[in-house]
């Protein structure tokens, strides 16, 4: 596939993820693997657009105060040093396996957001702080993100809607914790990673392009009701494309 189709794949993607605040590594490694890029390959290119894209938004976010660092710093710093432990058990760890993994959390990440907006945002006041709560689950999502190179938005979120935190904190506070864990991930990946760096340019640029473009639409334009079904969809789709693969 040629360097400007993906680019403009991944810009209609972040685009699309940046207006339900979640990051689309979930998405883009298992569509870099199916392109042809080797899962070693494909990993560190999601989370280097996982990275850029947080930290496109990260200054916003802390700007405008909807940071929980209370939970963030613990949370990040547990969750980087997972990660790289995640990233050096992907060697050693067999594809098929990552692959079935990678499907399974698709799925449930798909159908928490196929959920009604009830019963996703759930969280509605601060629980009270929980330091080993908050550092056994950023060790979890820390190495899983590491492992699988999806940055860990996707489990931060609903994780810290469970917590009992506000939608808006749990949104800005997920976002700082990816591209911490994002960016760990990725340097424990590049010892393996062989880019094509024109691609590696082309999509970064359409990944930082796109998730300015899904802000601006989210706020002025879409419905994050229907965007969430839509994503759940694609995620589902794409896990049991996964799951016939196997069969």
């Amino acid at each position: 596939m040629e360097p400007l189709v993906f680019a403009i794949l991944v810009f209609f993607l972040s685009a699309l993820f940046s207006m339900i605040g979640l990051g689309g590594a979930i998405v883009y490694v298992p569509l870099f693997y199916w392109s042809g890029i080797g899962l070693l390959n494909a990993i560190p290119m999601g989370l280097l657009l996982n990275t850029a894209t947080s930290a496109s938004a990260a200054i916003t976010y802390l700007r405008k105060g909807l940071v929980e660092l209370s939970i963030a710093i613990p949370f990040l710093i547990i969750s980087m040093i997972a990660a790289p432990i995640g990233a050096y058990c992907t060697n050693i760890v067999p594809t098929n396996m990552l692959l079935g993994i990678f499907s399974i959390i698709m799925i449930l990440v798909g159908t928490q957001m196929l959920k009604p907006e009830k019963e996703i945002l759930i969280g509605s006041q601060d629980h009270p702080f929980s330091l080993p709560l908050i550092l056994a689950s950023g060790f979890i999502v820390g190495f899983i993100g590491g492992l699988l190179g999806i940055g860990g938005g996707s489990l931060v979120m609903p994780l810290l809607l469970y917590f009992g935190y506000a939608v808006k904190k749990s949104a800005a506070t997920s976002g700082i914790i990816v591209l911490f864990t994002s960016l760990a991930g990725l340097v424990a990946h590049l010892s393996l990673w062989q880019p094509d760096m024109q691609l590696v340019i082309y999509i970064t640029i359409a990944a930082i392009l796109g998730a300015q473009v899904g802000s601006y639409l989210m706020q002025t334009k879409m419905k994050p009701e229907t965007l969430r079904k839509m994503v759940g969809l694609v995620l589902w789709v794409m896990a049991l494309r996964m799951f016939a693969n196997f069969i």
